[in-house]
């Protein structure tokens, strides 16, 4: 979840810092942007931001002789003189100091005819605004300019309505803000946080839920963020079916987790011995052994990235993670810059989601993990351990387990787009440990029994049906 003082303040992080750490970076962005772009494939980060091109307003001049200017200053060069009464289509309004609401110090940037050009707002009437649905991503702070310098006005809720006036700016400063309507009062967010429409959650129509299962409706009726969860469904014995049984590395008889590369399944095991990966085909057949070349204690989650090749495994609540190479078989290390516990990779995102109790966080895919976003869990009103965390298809399923792992198990599911919570579904099984899209679009669970054998277990939920 982004912090800031434009939103509520979280964590100790304020907008200020951020804003430092914008600037000192813009120089250093500028200057790799070429290499960044030409060595590595665009990734498809899902956008939260509303494109400020739509949100235009109209207005008239209020005197003749106005001069539009080439910027937003008296002494700029004039590049036309306009008449009273001149149509103008404004775009974005600018304010040129910071802490001032004055009219000379505000200005707009407008198209008149065939000129483009800043124009005084005290030189502007008539104002009809773009009056743009939209909602707020976050809990966000709403100011009298667009800046972190100008007062508070008020908080909104998440997924708050807000109207669109116009986009807004401060001169020097490349943030975007917008102009808004929000609780009765004209105000100004940022627009980071803001999304076009009347819902910040991606809705299904009547017809779109047509023809679907009931889990998979119950799951898309009512996406929120975050929250109290609520368990939707069971998974039990009777409705999931056993796929095939596994047995670890010589003394190991947990798996902590797997992953599924498309053709075959890996199961890491850990803990005191037989820390090793395991190779199934999709039919249960055991293909290989590898065991990690180092001591990696207890492994909590483990996904295939196919932008790498590399397998990666997550310890619980750690920032070290290691590596797994199943074309040459060689480990490694690496770390991520915050602590996690379960690991997916999402292919409808090419990006990568971990887990912890702080939140679900997006992370790049190309191995060098640079942290996107922080997404709120849901609640599940227990006291619970963080298993893994899967991911495939625009789907995330993170898992929890209460103090007895085997009788309290629950899995909760966000969809990637909107990072929408969806709902839950409780496990009966037996200790969840981590889930995968299997062949055919299924979810499938990895499930911890009190035997030697454990076994990887078909849902009746196909991940086709919630898209």
């Amino acid at each position: 979840m982004p912090v800031g003082s434009h939103l509520i303040k979280k964590v100790g992080i304020t907008m200020e810092n951020k804003c430092n750490q914008i600037k000192k970076k813009v120089i250093a962005l500028m200057l790799t942007a070429a290499v960044v772009f030409t060595a590595m494939p665009l990734l498809s980060i899902p956008a939260f931001e509303a494109s400020a091109a739509a949100v235009t307003a109209t207005g008239k001049v209020s005197e003749s002789g106005v001069n539009l200017r080439s910027s937003a200053s008296v002494s700029s060069s004039s590049v036309a003189t306009l008449r009273k009464g001149k149509k103008l289509t404004i775009q974005k309004e600018i304010f040129t100091k910071k802490k001032n609401l004055k009219a000379e110090n505000r200005w707009y940037y407008v198209t008149a005819g065939k000129k483009q050009g800043y124009i005084r707002s005290d030189f502007v009437t008539g104002i009809s605004w773009s009056n743009t649905a939209a909602v707020t991503t976050e809990e966000l702070n709403y100011r009298t300019g667009p800046d972190t310098a100008f007062k508070r006005l008020g908080t909104t809720g998440v997924g708050a309505r807000v109207t669109l006036l116009l986009p807004a700016k401060l001169s020097g400063s490349s943030l975007a803000w917008y102009k808004v309507s929000v609780n009765s009062k004209t105000a100004y967010v940022c627009a980071d946080y803001i999304k076009f429409g009347t819902s910040l959650f991606i809705q299904k129509s009547a017809k779109e839920l047509e023809g679907k299962s009931d889990l998979a409706r119950a799951l898309l009726v009512n996406p929120t963020r975050g929250g109290k969860a609520r368990v939707v469904y069971t998974f039990t014995p009777d409705n999931c079916k056993k796929r095939f049984a596994i047995q670890g590395y010589k003394k190991a008889k947990v798996p902590q987790g797997f992953t599924f590369n498309g053709s075959e399944y890996y199961i890491v095991y850990g803990m005191a011995a037989g820390q090793s990966i395991v190779t199934y085909a999709q039919d249960g057949t055991r293909l290989a052994e590898s065991k990690f070349a180092f001591s990696i204690g207890h492994p909590n989650g483990i996904t295939w990235d196919p932008v790498t090749k590399l397998c990666y495994v997550f310890k619980g609540n750690q920032k070290r993670i290691y590596t797994w190479n199943p074309a040459t078989n060689k480990f490694g290390k690496s770390k991520t810059p915050y602590s996690s516990s379960g690991v997916g990779y999402d292919n409808a995102t090419n990006m990568i989601f971990a887990s912890s109790h702080t939140g679900i966080r997006m992370y790049t895919a190309d191995g060098k993990f640079r942290h996107q976003k922080l997404f709120p869990r849901c609640k599940p009103g227990f006291f619970h351990y963080i298993q893994d965390c899967g991911a495939g298809e625009g789907f995330i399923f993170h898992g929890v387990s209460g103090r007895s792992k085997k009788t309290k198990n629950q899995l909760d599911i966000y969809r990637a787009a909107d990072m929408a919570y969806l709902g839950s579904i409780k496990i009966t099984i037996g200790e969840f440990e981590s889930a995968v899209v299997g062949p055919g679009g299924y979810l499938e669970l990895l499930i911890n029994t009190d035997g030697n054998i454990d076994y990887v277990w078909r849902t009746p939920l196909n991940i086709n049906e919630l898209k």
